[in-house]
Formats: structure tokens, C-alpha cells, sequence
């Protein structure tokens, strides 16, 4: 069985991923990564280690049984170009601990006012701002998978009221605690007039693109703040930007940006300009480039569930960590 490494940055983890599945099995590495290489490799494979693929090498992949992301969004992948028989699976849930750190950090950096006063210091001491006070307010995610909970969590800890949405507000047996509110999608309006932080941790799926838009930014207060360490594509560029130079809302912290992946046709036509509004330079805003997550205790839960997932195919059993090819998360 031969497996296609058709990610770059994971390449350098394929020594290790060998000694963690059969012998027989053969890793494909590419020389350049380029996607006419890869198309040219495809054919044999039987499952791709990917964090994007598109409808050429789908097309091109005839014995294609797993397509196997190496994170957990999955809106890179052309599930239209797939054929039914074809798995897809992610590592979902593999590191969700830093991610959530990562999303409390810039909630307490908007609400204690850090990187303003970092920028000002010494030259302006005005000790009339004032910083907001994290217990008792309103905390509200969108988006409740494995780093919605462990955002809601830590946040929890700060005696924050957690409002949440998720798809099946019924299934509750991952909540340590119990919420203020806890709703679906229909209640998203709710949560957005309530809450003091809205912290979008939600997958990117057809659904969920351009969810955030002028009417759901009007119903925030103008005290709220908005955490999106999730998909730039969940907002929308325009009302966002607007929203935080008209005053709509407080602030945004962003770890995502427009084009949010280079992968997405909808932005192809600006590939390599970058947004098409300065988000990053408002004073309201905090921006990082998508890394808040990143941690110096590697994670190899990821690699497991690949390395687990290509046993399986090997041996003709389904893989774990399986996607939903309609919902696409």
C-alpha cells in the first residue's frame, strides 16, 4: 500500500510515522511539493496525508481510500470531487489545550488592555483607562467541539457566565460544568446580544461561511469583544472592519485572516495581497498570524491517529476520527 505525504511541513515527521505503521506500507515523499509533482505521484495512492486537496489531485487519485488532514479544519479539501467510497478523516481533538490557552490569552489581552498600554509606555500615563474585570461577565462560543469546551473551561475558572451554541445542544456528556445558557445554531442571535466576549471556535463548513455578518455585529454590544481563533471565512471581512472603526463593537482579537487559506477559490483572485482591509493596524485590534496555538510541548496525538488510521485502511477496517463528507467537520 503506498501513502502519499502530499504535506510539506509534514514530511519532516515521516521517519517517524514509518516505524508506526506496517512495513509494507510506503511513504511517498514529493521533492518539491509542487502540484503537478503531486499529481504525477497520486495515482497509486491509496491514502493522502494532506492539509489541502484539491480537485485535480482528487480526480487523479484512482485508488484512493483515505484522505487523511493533518489538523482538524477540513475546508480545504474538495469533498465534491471525492467518490463515495472514499473516507475522510482529520485529527480532531488531538491537541485542543493550547488552542484554548491561546483563545483565553487574547480575551484577557482585550479585557486588560495589554498591547495598547505595551505600545504607549512610558510616553502616555494616563491612569484613566480601566480594564474590565472578567468575573461575572458574559463569555459566549460558538462552537463547542474539544476547544469550545476547554475554552469554556478555563474561562469558567474565571467565574465567567459560558454561553454556548452548538449543533446537538442536547449532547452534553463532555461538559464538566453546566452553562449559563447552552442553545444551538437557531440561538446564535441570543448569544450575540448577551455576551461580553463572543469566541468563535467553529469549524469552516458551508454552513458556518460569512455567519458573521452586519446584522449578527449590530446585535453585539458596543462594550463586546470579538475572539476569532477559528476560520477567517466564519466573518465577514467588510461588516467586521466596519464594525470596529464605526464602533459597532469594543474591539476583535484575530488569529485568522482574509483570504483566510490559500486553498479557497473565493479568494484566489487576491492570492498573495492579503486582505482587502487593514484590520491588523486598528488600535482596537489585536492581531496574530494563526499561531496563538502553538506550543513548545509537541503534540503526538495527531500523529497517532494518522499513523492509527493507515493500519486500519491497510488491514480494510474504516479509520476513527472520521468526517462527515455532507457536514464537512
Amino acid at each position: 500500500m503506498k501513502v502519499l505525504i502530499a504535506s510539506r511541513w509534514f514530511s519532516s515527521r515521516a521517519s517517524q510515522l514509518q516505524t508506526m505503521i506496517p512495513d509494507h506500507v510506503q511513504l511517498i515523499l514529493p521533492q518539491k511539493g509542487t502540484e503537478k509533482e503531486l499529481i504525477q505521484l497520486v495515482p497509486d495512492a491509496e491514502v493522502i496525508v494532506c492539509v489541502t486537496l484539491s480537485r485535480e489531485m482528487a480526480q487523479a487519485a484512482r485508488r484512493l481510500k483515505l484522505v487523511q488532514k493533518t489538523g482538524a479544519g477540513v475546508d480545504g479539501i474538495s469533498f465534491d470531487a471525492l467518490k463515495d467510497d472514499v473516507y475522510v478523516a482529520n485529527t480532531s481533538g488531538a491537541n485542543p489545550v493550547p488552542m484554548a490557552e491561546g483563545a483565553v490569552a487574547l480575551v484577557l489581552a482585550l479585557a486588560k488592555q495589554i498591547v495598547r498600554r505595551h505600545t504607549l509606555f512610558p510616553q502616555d500615563d494616563d491612569t484613566t483607562e480601566r480594564g474590565i474585570e472578567l468575573r461575572g461577565k458574559n463569555a459566549g462560543i460558538v462552537g463547542l467541539g474539544h476547544i469550545g469546551l476547554e475554552v469554556a473551561r478555563l474561562l469558567n475558572a474565571f467565574e465567567m457566565n459560558i454561553l454556548a451554541i452548538k449543533r446537538h445542544p442536547t449532547d452534553t456528556a463532555a461538559l464538566t460544568f453546566t452553562p449559563t445558557f447552552l442553545g444551538g445554531p437557531d440561538n446564535l442571535d441570543h448569544l450575540l446580544r448577551e455576551s461580553d466576549f463572543v469566541i468563535i471556535t467553529v469549524a469552516l463548513t458551508p454552513e458556518t461561511r460569512g455567519l458573521i455578518g452586519a446584522r449578527e455585529l449590530r446585535l453585539m454590544k458596543p462594550t463586546a469583544y470579538l475572539v476569532n481563533i477559528a476560520r477567517a471565512g466564519i466573518l465577514q471581512e467588510e461588516p467586521i472592519y466596519r464594525a470596529l472603526t464605526e464602533g459597532w463593537i469594543a474591539g476583535a482579537a484575530l488569529d485568522v485572516w482574509w483570504p483566510p487559506h490559500w486553498w479557497n477559490p473565493q479568494w484566489r483572485a487576491r492570492a498573495g495581497r492579503g486582505p482587502a482591509h487593514p484590520i491588523w493596524e486598528l488600535p482596537n485590534v489585536i492581531a496574530t498570524p494563526h499561531n496563538i496555538g502553538s506550543s513548545d510541548r509537541r503534540s503526538d496525538v495527531g500523529l497517532q491517529i494518522i499513523a492509527e488510521n493507515i493500519r486500519r485502511i491497510a488491514d480494510g477496517k474504516p479509520p476513527i476520527n472520521q468526517v462527515d463528507k455532507t457536514l464537512q467537520y
